[in-house]
């Protein structure tokens, strides 16, 4: 009897010695694969990563989304792009642009139209004719001041053929509102927030 409890005791200590070295080998390489991955910004991304925006949500938790969808915006001499994916139940929309630095934004409002927020077809076009940073639209109890209108060519996923649109953008602080029209389409409102490039993560699929 005493022989017999003697081998399980050892069997039941190299199980437990086996289970504790899976779990270390695979803390390793998860520590691995985390590494590996630390130096991938926005810029890096492509489809199927996955980005992580820290204390994006209204409840100021995580957002995060797989990319399907890398699109680029031209105008003029100036291009930039949009990430875009499902998370937390909903599209979300990540662009960014460089410059002089790395801005970053992220989609707060979309699908509104010019009426709800005050603004008719006849005051774009004259913001157009005679762009200053005096010109502002009231929304949400806050002024909203013209930057720029301008024509853009949109490239879906990235590709050779590009659609136009007509854009205007408006700031708040760290808020842009922006106006898009299509030809053929109404009018589209949405507003974005900028967010540092210290709060988006890219991780490889």
């Amino acid at each position: 009897m005493e022989i017999v409890a003697i081998l399980v005791l050892l069997a039941l200590a190299g199980y437990l010695l086996y289970k504790a070295m899976r779990k270390k080998n695979k803390s390793l390489a998860s520590d691995s694969k985390t590494s590996n991955l630390s130096g991938l910004g926005i810029k890096d991304a492509s489809k199927g990563d996955v980005v992580v925006i820290s204390g994006a949500s209204e409840t100021y938790d995580d957002i995060n989304f797989n990319v399907d969808r890398l699109n680029r915006y031209e105008s003029h001499d100036e291009t930039w792009y949009e990430l875009s994916g499902m998370g937390g139940g909903k599209r979300i929309f990540l662009e960014w642009y460089e410059d002089d630095e790395l801005e970053i934004s992220i989609q707060r409002e979309s699908g509104l139209g010019i009426e709800e927020i005050g603004l008719t077809e006849k005051q774009l076009i004259q913001m157009d004719d005679n762009p200053s940073r005096s010109n502002f639209v009231e929304y949400k109890g806050n002024q909203w001041h013209y930057v720029e209108s301008t024509e853009v060519t949109y490239f879906k996923d990235d590709s050779s053929d590009g659609e136009g649109f007509y854009l205007w953008r408006f700031q708040n602080n760290d808020l842009q509102l922006f106006v898009e029209k299509y030809e053929g389409d109404p009018f589209e409102v949405g507003i974005s927030e900028n967010v540092s490039s210290s709060r988006v993560k890219i991780y490889r699929a």
